[in-house]
């Protein structure tokens, strides 16, 4: 099949490299420094065949798939398939018309729509069916488009006129297949047989000879005023002053499938086979699968106003943002995931130690180890080099390896009296002798002069650990080994154990890592950073008293500016190296210290830190290594200075009232009981990330931040007036955004409104002017008339003060006066009985079924507490789920008979026509008066047996003992 019909077809896969136009190669693969994303049909794209991006002006990015066109908001994605009236649904090309402002998709059949968007969600209008499948077009001026077809060559349309050019018209051929403008105004094309450009004065296309014959699927136009053209696997630079060419020196690997200018003029190359690099003079650096992306056809490359790149491919969308780290995971090449261990060699490689072996990272690309022998496989723990380079490595079910220049020279375990598993750490000390923290204890063992060990010996428990399980080893300056076990810290010094006390600052007993400075002594512990400062001979502790999110550190370390870096299993934490100054010479002990949380939002693939051998590794240069559970995470520093912290835009998606959509400034009927707004902030350097922030002004006193992955609010019955509802948004430690706004109003109800109060009035007075006038006893029937209305409107009022208003029953304050008058009468002639009573799990319901089917459950149950009650006994709806039923006479005499009937009752009723498979259960407690006591006394007996009742299974019935 021609690549030209497997690009738009089955779409294309890529990997990128960042090389600037005309700068010299990098060393490193290109975008070896950002972080890479893949969203694929399991993420809810409906087709990984992603063959164009774009980003409107609102700041949705715009996906044209064979299912349709699809808006993304970082969040979900949105297809339009039928909606937009194409012939086919499928989409090949998406853009905004930046004079119409219009979404325009073109599709396999000659469709062509544009997309009007709306507060209440946009909508489609179809074109006329351009002659064949459009896959491009080209807006020229906004009453002009030019469309790109595959068999019918261009056709261009303007003022609803279309005119096509085809070969007659002087095109190399038909299959058309990219269109860009210069800025002259000229039209360039790309076909499948080479590029030419239309010539105004002719109403024609021409060629230029040296240009050759092939698939031109890239035109660029540049803003230093050239033409960039890709014929199969060269590139072309043409002068559109003299139509002069220049051949790029740079022959491909493949054929070139897209041909894209960055805004900040990066120039990227996308390829048939190979994936993806940038326009470079050398030869090409290819990132590929081999680099973790998931296929090398490339069909598309964008890049969004964060700077974030996206690359469309056949097995999905791929992105590339900035983050402050990056991670070398399994799929990257590392061949695994969970990372144990962490050194660098003389030469600058860093070594990766795991659950799959060692591994090499050499200028952000991994490699093996380059050793034949077998720990290259092993499950690794910990690593030492020495300074004849000479790498020790500790594992966990195999003992400890000695590599030099890639050959195994040693290797010890249980056969030469070392330990066979848990080599956790590894310290080559001053003494000459190589310390190892292992699960039995501290193993110290004469290094010969080849770099091979003698027979080692053991520090126990025996010795004075104060237990076994050691996870790190550390020299101090002064020559002391320092011990972290399971049990606290220690030091080896002279030979003999000493326990270190931290009592007075800390209960830690896991001691997980050390960092030492020429002030100071880090502590990584399980219950906060422990610093000992040498000049005072002190102890410090810094914990959440002073702020920090988690108090368990698996390793800590300083840069090189000093900065303070912990890590944790949910995250590493940065303290900037003035704040940690400041909090170490502060007397307080909880002076807040001030710190940035990073965790996967800003680019590692895991949060969790592993303990190691060590996790953390500052490397010469200054970045920072961490040994994570998906790989390890690397830090720039000098990138990460030039990260934009732009807020992402916060867009008001949806307003719907009682499950209508409702556009700005609406007027809500008085009737109106819920409103709801759906929200999203427009950015993509991690979605998941954003934080939000509410407020409805006119009925929110302060901001409120939504919880979890929460995108929507509501509001239930909102009072009578104008409401502004505003969103902000900000990415975790950043700025929030502006607000985005929706205003609506409420109207009042007839009693509500002030027209009608005055209307009221004026007829008030008019009324007792004719009365006036009227004869005595016309006045005295008036003034009773008045009187009766004012006691029917009084006695309307005292019954909305005293009902509940969804199920029309008593409420509490009415059953509480109630009560209290029935106790202070009782003369002990009849009985009198309380009924407390409960749904069961009602919460759920409104959790699962939203609150307007709880609101009719509950109604519904006051209507079977109605029927199983008789017209004398007092029923109230007691608050939230519970009722109240107060008897007398012979009903409270059959209290629990009573209960039992409308517990059945409840549990047996028929809510299928609220929602299917829904019942209800629910527990009762019930209390007989006891002669003399008090109303508060009777409920509280009630309320005592519903507790009994509730925490004795539900659905059941509890009476309470006149005793209690």
């Amino acid at each position: 099949m021609p690549i030209v019909y497997t690009k738009v077809i089955a779409g294309i896969i890529a990997v990128i490299f960042s090389i600037t136009a005309g700068a010299t190669e990098p060393e490193a693969p290109p975008l070896s420094d950002r972080a890479m994303r893949v969203w694929t049909t399991t993420d809810g794209l409906p087709h990984n065949s992603v063959n164009h991006i774009t980003q409107d002006s609102l700041g949705y990015l715009w996906i044209a798939s064979w299912e349709g066109p699809v808006r993304f908001n970082g969040r979900s994605f949105e297809l339009f398939s039928q909606a937009t009236g194409l012939p086919d649904p499928g989409s090949l090309y998406v853009a905004e018309n930046p004079f119409t402002k219009h979404l325009v998709s073109t599709g396999t059949r000659g469709g062509v729509s544009y997309f009007e968007s709306s507060p209440t969600g946009g909508r489609w209008l179809p074109q006329p069916r351009v002659f064949d499948r459009v896959d491009y077009a080209l807006f020229t001026s906004p009453n002009c488009t030019w469309y790109a077809t595959i068999n019918t060559g261009v056709i261009r349309e303007c003022d609803g006129i279309r005119t096509q050019y085809a070969e007659p018209e002087g095109l190399p051929s038909a299959a058309v297949l990219e269109l860009e403008q210069d800025l002259q105004g000229r039209v360039w094309v790309g076909t499948d047989e080479g590029a030419a450009y239309y010539d105004a004065e002719l109403d024609a296309f021409r060629t230029l000879e040296e240009l050759p014959n092939g698939y031109s699927f890239g035109i660029v136009a540049t803003p230093d005023n050239h033409i960039y053209v890709s014929i199969d696997r060269e590139i072309f630079v043409i002068d559109p002053a003299q139509l002069s060419v220049e051949k790029w020196p740079t022959l491909y690997p493949s054929t070139i499938t897209e041909l894209y200018q960055a805004p900040d003029e990066t120039f990227w190359v996308g390829t048939h086979e190979h994936g993806l690099t940038t326009l470079t003079s050398a030869k090409p650096q290819m990132m590929s699968v081999t680099n973790g992306l998931p296929n090398n056809h490339i069909l598309s490359i964008f890049m969004d106003r964060e700077n974030t790149l996206w690359v469309g491919t056949h097995r999905g969308l791929v992105q590339f943002r900035q983050a402050q780290f990056h991670s070398h995971r399994a799929e990257d090449g590392l061949g695994y995931d969970y990372v144990r261990a962490i050194a660098q060699t003389a030469d600058g490689a860093i070594l990766v130690g795991g659950l799959g072996g060692v591994k090499q990272i050499r200028n952000e690309t991994v490699l093996p180890l380059g050793t034949t022998s077998k720990v290259s496989s092993e499950s690794i723990l910990s690593f030492a080099i020495d300074r004849d380079e000479r790498l020790y490595i500790g594992t966990f079910t195999n003992g400890l390896y000695i590599i030099e220049n890639g050959k195994q020279i040693a290797h010890y375990n249980e056969m030469n009296g070392f330990p066979g598993n848990d080599v956790r750490g590894l310290l080559l000390a001053s003494d000459g002798y190589l310390y190892a923290a292992t699960s039995g204890g501290v193993l110290r063992s004469k290094i010969n002069a080849d770099g091979t060990l003698q027979r080692p010996s053991f520090f126990g428990a025996d010795d004075g650990l104060p237990d076994e399980i050691i996870y790190a080893i550390h020299e101090t300056r002064s020559g002391e080994i320092l011990i972290g076990s399971m049990r606290g810290l220690s030091r080896l010094i002279n030979g003999q154990i000493e326990r270190i006390d931290v009592s007075s600052v800390s209960d830690a007993e896991f001691i997980f890592g050390f960092h030492e400075n020429a002030a100071h002594i880090y502590v990584a512990s399980d219950r906060g950073l422990l610093v000992y400062t040498k000049a005072k001979d002190t102890w410090q502790l810094f914990d959440d008293d002073n702020g920090l999110p988690t108090i368990k550190f698996f390793d800590v370390t300083r840069d090189h500016e000093g900065n303070l870096w912990l890590g944790s299993g949910r995250g590493l934490i940065y303290v900037a190296a003035d704040d940690f100054d400041i909090a170490l010479n502060d007397d307080d002990p909880a002076t807040p210290l001030a710190h940035t949380f990073y965790d996967n939002h800003q680019g590692l693939a895991s949060a969790q830190i592993n303990t190691g051998g060590p996790p953390m590794l500052v490397a010469k240069n200054g970045d920072l290594w961490v040994a994570t559970s998906r790989g390890i995470g690397h830090y720039i520093p000098e990138q990460s200075q030039f990260i934009r912290q732009t807020p992402p835009q916060p867009v008001i998606e949806r307003v719907t009232a009682d499950g209508r959509a409702i556009s700005q400034n609406t007027y809500l009927d008085a009737s109106t009981r819920r409103v709801e707004f759906k929200f999203v902030g427009l950015g993509y350097q991690y979605p998941e990330s954003i934080r939000y922030r509410v407020q409805l002004a006119g009925y929110d006193k302060d901001w409120v931040e939504p919880t979890g992955s929460q995108l929507t609010v509501s509001y239930t019955e909102l009072p009578p007036r104008a409401f502004i509802f505003q969103i902000q948004a900000a990415y975790p430690n950043g700025e929030w955004s502006d607000a985005a706004t929706f205003t609506l109003h409420k109207l009042p109800t007839l009693w509500q409104r002030p027209s009608i109060w005055v209307a009221a009035g004026l007829a008030l007075a008019l009324l007792i002017a004719v009365a006036l006038r009227l004869r005595v006893y016309t006045i005295t029937r008036s003034k009773e008339r008045l009187q009766r209305l004012v006691k029917e409107q009084t006695q309307t009022l005292q019954q909305l003060a005293h009902q509940d208003s969804l199920t029309k029953l008593a409420n509490r304050r009415a059953f509480d006066e109630l009560l209290r008058q029935k106790v202070a009468q009782h003369g002990g002639q009849q009985p009198l009985a309380l009924i407390l009573m409960d749904l069961d799990y009602f919460k759920e319901v409104n959790d699962r079924y939203l609150h307007t089917t709880g609101d009719q459950v509950l109604k519904r149950v006051a209507q079977i507490i109605k029927e199983s009650a008789r017209e004398s006994d007092m029923i109230a709806r007691w608050g939230g789920e519970e009722f109240a039923i107060l008897l007398s006479g012979a009903h409270a005499a059959s209290l629990e008979a009573i209960c039992e009937r409308i517990r059945i009752a409840i549990m047996q009723a028929d809510l299928h026509d609220l929602v299917s498979n829904l019942s209800i259960t629910s527990s009762f407690g019930g209390a007989c008066y006891v002669p003399g006591e008090t109303a508060a006394n009777l409920i509280r007996r009630a309320d005592k047996a519903l507790y009994r009742a509730k925490h004795g299974g539900r659905n059941r019935t509890e009476i309470a003992q006149s005793e209690e």
